[in-house]
């Protein structure tokens, strides 16, 4: 019997019900699978029997795109917790984690999801109303339709925005709502998501993956597609700009990498096309919203924010914040950009507002509110506090503001956490509500370990999120959505109504009844041309100064891995060729000391052992700590962590093969890592396979990138770091000399490491010797890595860039170097000096001009490094309180006053 047959045999027993189980996804009342289900059987139940390689594969494809969600320290924390309770382990939380998604997808049937998708586009219009309300003429406040307190209090409710004509006109754009079943399987809204809803792109990504992990399910299913709900949201991003703009500039905010969902935000932008900023990257000027372009500046028309709304203006809202756009908020007032969601429209999230959604929606739509809200009893109500407080144990128990920590199960609590909690409720009642505890529906899902548990398939229970976009006059909703699975059982959920780390996504599949077309096509009107809408911004981000920045360094990182993996693979070459002899003045030990000194990670091999037996052994442990310690600046896995980071705040600008190729690399890291008694073949074969996936990487943006100003930084990157690696290389190999035979050795891997070892003996047949390599690895402009051949490099690439003067210091810097390099004299660069007459036996000679020449070259590239910084990464304005420039002025007035 298959692993489905006997998941579907477990729920037929009759007992099921009674022990539990509840609602189940799959199984009907009767035994049989549900109609959603009933055409998929047979194909999951062949898929089925190899769910454990399933649930491998579709890790394997999360890993390769990086797909990760990275929860906050604060995910921990309940409303129970005492104050000074630290969160456990708040740096591993800090860290991004793999987005975990279950191959086996949620199953709707479309008659289903209709009456669903009618709810849902309904409560948006209902939140809508009271958003407009809220802001506008607050009718709902001063009739008591709304309770105030549980209004004015909430961290959301932004008092700046109050009576604004252009917010309270700007409608609510989309919304996200969190559904559940209860115990007769009828959907019931346990949460609204209007702040800035996330979870859309992931739940691509997951249609994306799941669809090639079961490509004959995912194909004879009849399955209403995601792609026309994301075709809605751009013609909706261009439609909700101002009037008086015909050709709209559109951009994403993002809070930035480290942001929870930053995975998502950048999935979303690529998918609309629109560039991804960060809140240094816009500035407000003359009333207007711009976006920082290398040399000009360029209006921005619609803001789709996905920072919160108190963070986004640092004069009105939240002093300090960085992640907005400071005096937003009054040209929001001006009408000369749309910011959606409506900055405030987080005060919709409150669940104090459920109770009263029945009515409002009577009154404000005239018909009754199709989807209901789990019950909810507000605590600021004196009958409301004393139903929570009588009856805590079979209870959920949320704070009306999200930031006020997690919400609780009453019954899970311990007796200290529940008496700290009552206590807060009856402090200031109108901060909390109680929620019945939905039983909620469970789906099969494929566990850790697929071997575990008599069926090899486990019930999780499920919560949808389901999604609707601005439309015209109405919303579109995703005819599909995101789900999530939950160990009820987990041992770090505690009183938590979920895991804190999110628990497992299941993609959802609305199935049709009939064969016909797969998608609903979105209507595209007047301004929401895609060509005229997407490619303005889109062509512009490139030059975004940190968008730059994140280029240029991608470049320098991936080109410093590199090099440095072809002098440790070089090196190990030298150490099995010598047996590993590394004697003070040795080839190996030149070359070892050449790898400290070359990434920096000192004290490295400088300082070996004195004892032959203990030197030698400690040469593996080394080289292992330079690949894999991501704490140690310079190393191998720091350069990748560092390459990674810079990727991922650029996402939206490269190919997506790039993070499969940075995933391959992680894979062959990890592998090395887990064989610690490895005395070098692993580490040969881990560097050979990280090599490649910098080659490939190498490919990648020299053959997919448009040749724009980011991918010029990016190139420029590349160039000079080639540049400084050589010169350390040369400096740290060649300089000493040792004898011939030393310096033979050494300078064949040199070569190597450098790539240049196939030219230079087929070029110098019967010439060797330091001149010929200077002159190959330092004048040689044909040579792609020369010295030269990098500066020439960079050259064109900056000179390319448009607004780049022919003055600009970068260029001036660079025709320096350029001149310089040309007019070396490899002759005498290569000439040994011998050791001075009291010099030690031993004491190797030195070619001390190419020592002064590398030093005064690599001085000059860092320098040069420096002006591009200056000239192409332009940072924003450190902001300041009005408090503290009020201060500064009434001091220098004081100043001046008191001066004879």
């Amino acid at each position: 019997m298959t692993l489905l047959g006997r998941y579907l045999e477990a729920a037929r027993q009759p007992d099921a019900e009674q022990a539990g189980a509840g609602f189940d996804e799959l199984v009907g009342p009767d035994g049989a699978p549900r109609p959603a289900w009933a055409d998929l059987v047979d194909g999951l139940a062949e898929a089925s029997d190899d769910l454990a390689s399933a649930r491998r594969e579709v890790a394997r494809l999360l890993e390769d795109d990086n797909v990760t969600y990275t929860p906050s320290p604060a995910s921990t924390r309940s409303i129970a917790d005492a104050p000074t309770d630290a969160p456990p382990a708040p740096a591993a939380l800090e860290q991004p984690r793999p987005w975990r998604l279950d191959p086996l997808p949620l199953v709707l049937h479309e008659r289903e999801w209709a009456t669903l998708e009618a709810g849902v586009v309904q409560r948006a219009e209902l939140l809508d109303a009271v958003l407009a309300d809220l802001y506008g003429a607050r009718r709902l406040l001063a009739r008591g339709q709304l309770p105030p307190a549980a209004v004015l209090d909430h961290e959301e409710y932004l008092r700046p925005v109050v009576g604004a004509d252009s917010v309270v006109d700007q409608r609510l754009f989309m919304t996200g709502t969190d559904l559940g079943r209860d115990a007769s399987g009828a959907w019931k809204v346990i949460a609204d998501r209007t702040q800035a809803p996330s979870g859309a792109g992931f739940a691509m990504q997951n249609r994306r993956v799941v669809s090639r992990v079961l490509p004959d399910l995912y194909h004879a299913a009849r399955l209403h597609r995601l792609t026309p709900f994301f075709q809605a949201m751009r013609v909706a991003l261009v439609e909700s700009a101002p009037s008086t703009v015909e050709d709209p500039r559109v951009v994403v905010l993002s809070p930035g990498t480290h942001s929870e969902t930053a995975f998502d935000q950048a999935f979303v932008a690529s998918l609309l096309g629109y560039p991804l900023l960060e809140g240094s990257d816009l500035l407000v000027r003359e009333g207007r919203v711009w976006m920082r372009v290398l040399g000009r500046l360029e209006q921005v028309d619609v803001i789709l924010r996905r920072v919160d709304s108190t963070w986004m203006d640092a004069l009105e809202l939240r002093g300090g914040s960085r992640l907005g756009v400071t005096g937003l908020l009054e040209c929001v007032r001006q009408g000369t950009v749309s910011v959606v969601n409506t900055i405030g429209s987080g005060v919709l999230e409150n669940p104090a507002l459920l109770p009263f959604l029945p009515e409002l929606c009577e009154r404000l739509l005239g018909e009754p509110l199709r989807l209901p809200s789990v019950d909810t009893w507000w605590c600021g109500d004196d009958e409301g506090r004393a139903y929570v407080l009588a009856h805590l144990d079979d209870l959920v128990v949320r704070p009306v503001s999200r930031g006020h920590a997690r919400s609780v199960v009453g019954g899970a609590l311990s007796r200290e956490q529940r008496e700290r909690l009552v206590a807060r409720i009856e402090a200031t009642p109108h901060h909390f509500v109680g929620q019945e505890v939905l039983p909620l529906s469970s789906a099969p899902t494929v566990p850790d370990d697929p071997a575990a548990g008599s069926a090899g398939l486990v019930r999780r229970s499920v919560v949808l999120r389901t999604f609707a976009v601005r439309s015209g006059s109405s919303y579109t909703a995703m005819l599909g959505g995101l789900a999530r699975t939950n160990d009820e059982d987990a041992a770090d959920r505690g009183p938590l109504v979920t895991s804190p780390d999110g628990g497992v996504a299941k993609d959802v599949w609305v199935v049709r009844s009939e064969a016909g077309p797969t998608s609903r096509v979105a209507t595209t009107r007047s301004r929401a041309e895609e060509g005229s809408a997407v490619l303005p911004g889109a062509a512009t981000a490139a030059m975004v100064p940190r968008v730059l920045s994140d280029l240029y360094w991608f470049g320098r990182y991936a080109e410093r891995a590199e090099d440095l993996l072809r002098l440790v693979l070089a090196s190990r070459t030298v150490s099995i060729e010598t047996d590993v002899d590394v004697r003070p003045g040795h080839a190996l030990d030149v070359l070892l000391q050449a790898l400290t000194h070359v990434s920096t990670t000192y004290p490295g091999f400088l300082a070996l052992p004195d004892d032959p037996v203990e030197r030698r052994a400690a040469v593996m442990p080394e080289l292992r700590s330079l690949m894999l310690d991501r704490r140690r600046p310079g190393s191998v896995a720091q350069s990748l962590q560092a390459l990674t980071v810079n990727a991922q705040g650029v996402r939206d600008q490269l190919s997506e093969d790039v993070w499969m190729v940075l995933a391959d690399a992680e894979r062959a890291l990890q592998a090395l890592g887990r064989q610690p008694q490895d005395q070098g073949l692993h580490l040969n074969e881990a560097g050979e396979r990280v090599l490649s996936g910098l080659l490939a990487l190498s490919g990648i943006a020299g053959e997919n990138m448009v040749r724009d100003p980011g991918w010029l930084l990016l190139d420029t990157g590349r160039g000079l770091e080639r540049a400084l690696q050589v010169l350390s290389l040369l400096r740290t190999t060649l300089v000493d000399s040792y004898g011939p035979d030393v310096d033979r050795a050494v300078l064949e891997a040199a070569l190597t490491s450098s790539e240049s070892i196939v030219t230079f003996r087929r070029r110098y047949r019967g010439r060797s010797g330091v001149p010929a390599v200077v002159e190959l690895l330092v004048v040689d402009a044909s040579n792609p890595r020369s010295v030269a051949y990098q500066l020439q490099r960079m050259q064109a690439d900056l000179r390319a860039i448009p607004n780049t003067s022919p003055t600009a210091r970068p260029l001036r810097l660079l025709d320096r170097l350029v001149e310089t390099v040309r007019l070396a004299d490899p002759v005498a660069l290569g000439t040994v000096l011998p050791p001075a007459g009291d010099a030690l036996p031993g004491t190797p000679g030195r070619r001390d001009a190419l020592e002064e020449f590398c030093a005064d070259l690599h001085g000059s590239l860092r320098e040069l490094s420096t002006a591009v910084r200056d000239h192409y990464h332009e940072p924003p304005p450190t902001q300041q309180s009005l408090q503290r420039q009020q201060a500064l002025a009434v001091w220098a007035r004081e100043q001046e006053g008191s001066t004879p």
